[in-house]
């Protein structure tokens, strides 16, 4: 076997670098005529640091996750003292990551099933009167069982911009309900948001 290594995965999440881009928000984007599968983007303030944190994963991964490693869940539901949104959560798959490693006869440092305290959160707050995005993207996920993770960039003149050079192909999603976590759950940092954010 292989010397233990520390997987790309875990320093993509783990990058201190997502503080510098700052994840400031989700977007999502689709094809007019539903011919192609939609777009999960994270907006960042630092759009170059941003574009660097994905150029790094897809020169590992060729820009799909042929694992499914990147485990993201969006957990929707209301949580106390804050307005109507929805969390997005991304952090390693323990179960990927290890089959992963035995495929490749990679001996992993750590433990697999504490990877996923390793995360990235992101609270959403959808601005009232606009048209709602994410029942939308629902839906062309549900069509096309795929969907492409990419950074974004918020240009001077206010509008989003999909960096499509740094593009992640992937194929799952979980959609979960906050009701349903519990404090020992892989999402139950959604748990502690409202003591984290204060609505903008």
């Amino acid at each position: 076997m292989t010397d233990e290594i520390e997987q790309p995965i875990i320093r993509f999440i783990s990058s201190p670098a997502w503080v510098e881009a700052g994840w400031s928000a989700t977007t999502f984007r689709w094809h007019p005529q539903s011919e192609a599968p939609p777009v999960m983007g994270i907006v960042f303030d630092n759009a170059e640091v941003g574009r660097g944190i994905f150029r790094d994963f897809c020169k590992y991964y060729n820009h799909t996750d042929r694992f499914e490693e990147l485990r993201i869940s969006i957990i929707e539901g209301s949580l106390p003292r804050q307005r109507p949104g929805y969390s997005v959560h991304l952090c390693p798959d323990p179960e990927s990551l290890q089959a992963h490693a035995t495929a490749e006869d990679i001996v992993l440092s750590g433990d697999p099933k504490l990877t996923w305290r390793v995360d990235r959160w992101n609270r959403m707050y959808p601005v009232p009167g606009s048209p709602p995005l994410l029942p939308r993207f629902k839906e062309e996920y549900n069509k096309h069982k795929e969907f492409l993770l990419a950074p974004v960039t918020r240009r001077a003149d206010g509008q989003n911009y999909v960096d499509v050079d740094c593009w992640i192909i992937k194929n799952c999603i979980t959609f979960r309900s906050l009701s349903e976590i519990t404090p020992d759950d892989i999402d139950a940092m959604a748990l502690a948001v409202p003591t984290l954010i204060t609505p903008r």
